[in-house]
């Protein structure tokens, strides 16, 4: 095999890999992967790679990528609903809330916020507040988590209403890769605007929430 070949495979695979959460963050998916792809197969050839062997190995390691990249969001969210135990509605609710709290319909921002919710369920104190106010086993749904008293001013004040259905934001798209991968971002509990200054929190884009764990 090509020398050339041997050193750079390795080094754009690994590139690769590093674009792919930039690809589904801004929905490229369709245009990029199938892109990349075509550089690799011209790059081997031109390099005289033409190895059975290895062709096989980068034909399975495309099909995984391009399968597990181009799935749509629909087929995702059929997938979050059960696996979340969520009606179509409640997912709904949850999906209006986060993009409502999160600053300047950031993607980051929006993760950070669904991710917020998802550390409640798995909380003991979040689980057992909420469980008292909704009753045993709401604690650990998202949808409970969402809507409980005293916690979202956006769902409180009904400000949350005016991003239900909507699914044409990059935030929307940040729900989704979140539930779908579980790919944690933080383990913060609490976050206030942006302006409201916390000590010790993290922020995750330049004028996102500030997360934090109350003490």
């Amino acid at each position: 095999m090509n020398k050339l070949a041997i050193d750079v495979l390795p080094v754009i695979g690994g590139w690769i890999n590093k674009l792919k959460r930039k690809i589904l963050k801004y929905n490229l998916n369709y245009i990029i992967m199938p892109l990349l792809y075509l550089i690799i197969m011209t790059f081997m050839v031109n390099a005289e790679v033409i190895d059975t062997k290895v062709i096989d190995k980068l034909t399975v390691k495309k099909m995984d990528s391009y399968n597990e990249i181009v799935i749509t969001n629909d087929i995702k969210k059929k997938e979050i609903l059960k696996k979340y135990n969520l009606t179509d509605y409640e997912f709904n609710v949850v999906c209006a809330i986060t993009l409502a709290e999160a600053e300047y319909n950031s993607y980051d921002d929006a993760y950070a916020v669904i991710n917020t919710i998802y550390n409640r369920t798995k909380s003991n104190r979040w689980v057992k507040s909420v469980d008292n106010k909704f009753g045993a086993g709401k604690g650990t749904s998202l949808y409970y988590q969402a809507i409980s008293p005293k916690q979202f001013t956006v769902y409180a004040s009904g400000s949350y209403k005016k991003y239900m259905g909507v699914t044409d934001l990059v935030g929307y798209n940040a729900i989704i890769d979140f539930l779908y991968t579980e790919d944690i971002l933080h383990n913060y509990l609490s976050f206030r605007s942006n302006y409201v200054k916390v000590a010790g929190s993290e922020t995750f884009s330049a004028k996102g929430n500030n997360y934090f764990n109350e003490v």
